[in-house]
């Protein structure tokens, strides 16, 4: 029994003695909490404010160029802080181009629009006031001079011509006449746009359009009986401005400004035989309202037509072809960079920049085109085109500019049999080998050229429009490589 509880007293000091080293829990009965180990990963270096500044985001701005090869110049000054697009599509005639409601909404929606100028764009006042809204307008051509014709060129049409031309615009014109009664006397004279106005808003303007398409407007008006048996009348006109053809029956027509009362001179006098018209009076006018006497008229009734000398559209500022001359569209690129700069100023180093590069790229397109005509023998630089587009690249690089099948720098009209058959003849005279026609244009009278003359077409110059991506001409310096390789190759043999 003894032995028993002795051996129980061992088993309990033993256990005690097992327990004595465990740590004591703290007051309250809370559980130890555990310190954590010390990380293994040593902790990343703070981060350090950068030393230059971000650069600008760029602007949210809609950029529209009127053509694409002006979208492409752009482009190059733009470079990738902003994109450029093109209004008139691919292959279309600047010249012909008439804007869509679409178009008008672009218009509308850009922050910044840039146009060739030089009255090149000229449907650009009613589209601007369709589209609304305020933009920057940039106009690349701005500072350059439109040029003059050099000696051997036809730098005005003849009287000849100018009647030719008249007629032909009469003809025309006279399918879309307007029938107006004049007023009786000065202060009941009739204001000759609000009348075409008028008969527009009662959707009679078909032939309106078909009027302004040719640069003028064809009127019957009915006159006033006077006391020995004569007739008269009075008209208001708010001209636009610039060179311009009066023309009438027979009778007499002064024309005076209204705000002056001044009468104007004619700069010339034309004899008509055709569509009722007898005489024309060319003169330039002054944009503003201007007060027109009929008198003399032996019947009720006269024609009058105003319209333009050459039965084109007419540029009051001349020539508009400049970026046909490489050193030309350092202009644009210059205008167009500052253009930018002034609506995003913090884009202003990219600009600079992108715009000395793409400089130093027309300069070598300078050298490029020198070089390639000088394979050209002088005798056979002479160039007939089928409107007068390339004056400035003549002048550039040493050609002569024979004559062109529509007598302007536009290519809204068609020549009078009496203007072709003077072209045919400068063209024997010149011994001119080969005639050179844009893509798109219409070859029917450069093919009568050609069999009347020998000569030789071709056909395919880009001048307004660059190609498709995969074409022969996706930017402009393409564009000007391509034509000129063109050139050459049909006037070096000769």
């Amino acid at each position: 029994m003894l032995t028993r509880f002795f051996a129980l007293m061992i088993i309990v000091v033993l256990a005690l003695s097992a327990c004595g080293g465990a740590q004591p829990a703290p007051s309250g009965g809370a559980s130890p909490t555990v310190a954590p180990a010390a990380p293994t990963v040593a902790p990343a270096a703070p981060t350090v404010a950068p030393t230059t500044p971000p650069v600008a985001m760029a602007p949210a701005l809609n950029v529209l160029a009127v053509q694409s090869f002006l979208a492409d110049i752009a482009q190059n000054v733009a470079g990738d802080r902003l994109k450029v697009e093109a209004l008139i599509p691919l292959g279309v005639d600047p010249h012909i181009f008439e804007p869509t409601p679409a178009d008008v909404r672009k218009v509308a929606d850009s922050d910044v629009l840039i146009i060739n100028g030089a009255g090149f764009e000229e449907f650009l006042a009613s589209l601007l006031e369709n589209a609304g809204g305020e933009r920057l307008v940039i106009e690349a051509s701005k500072g350059l001079s439109s040029r003059t014709a050099r000696e051997g060129e036809v730098a005005v049409m003849s009287p000849e011509e100018l009647t030719d031309a008249l007629c032909v615009e009469a003809a025309d014109l006279f399918l879309a006449a307007e029938e107006i009664t004049a007023g009786a006397e000065r202060a009941s004279a009739v204001e000759l746009g609000a009348h075409a106005e008028k008969e527009a808003d009662h959707g009679h303007d078909h032939d309106h359009e078909h009027a302004h398409d040719h640069g003028g407007m064809f009127w019957q008006v009915m006159l006033n009986r006077q006391a020995d048996g004569t007739y008269a009348g009075f008209l208001k006109w708010d001209a636009e401005g610039g060179e311009i053809a009066i023309a009438t029956g027979d009778g007499a027509l002064v024309v005076t400004g209204i705000d002056t009362g001044a009468a104007l001179d004619a700069e010339e006098t034309l004899t008509l035989n055709c569509s009722g018209l007898t005489q024309a009076m060319i003169m330039d006018v002054e944009k503003g309202e201007y007060l027109l006497a009929l008198t003399g008229f032996r019947a009720p009734q006269a024609t009058l037509m105003i319209g333009t000398p050459g039965g084109h559209h007419h540029h009051d500022e001349g020539d508009p072809h400049f970026w046909l001359d490489p050193m030309n569209v350092v202009t644009y690129v210059a205008n167009i960079r500052d253009g930018l700069i002034s609506v995003d100023p913090a884009g202003a180093e990219v600009y600079r920049a992108n715009a000395e590069r793409y400089i130093a790229q027309l300069n070598e397109l300078d050298r490029f085109i020198a070089s390639e005509v000088a394979a050209i023998p002088e005798a056979n630089r002479k160039l007939v085109t089928n409107h007068e587009s390339f004056g400035y690249f003549a002048d550039r690089y040493g050609f002569r500019i024979i004559g062109t099948i529509v007598p302007g720098v536009t290519t809204g009209a068609s020549p009078s049999a009496q203007q072709l058959a003077r072209l045919t003849e400068r063209v024997r005279d010149a011994g001119v080998k080969v005639i050179f026609l844009e893509t798109g244009a219409n070859p029917q009278l450069a093919e009568q050229l050609a069999r009347e003359t020998g000569i030789t077409i071709v056909s395919d110059l880009y001048t307004h429009s660059l190609s498709e991506a995969d074409g022969p001409a996706p930017t402009y310096i393409d564009m000007m490589r391509y034509n000129v390789k063109r050139i050459v190759e049909a006037l070096k043999q000769g």
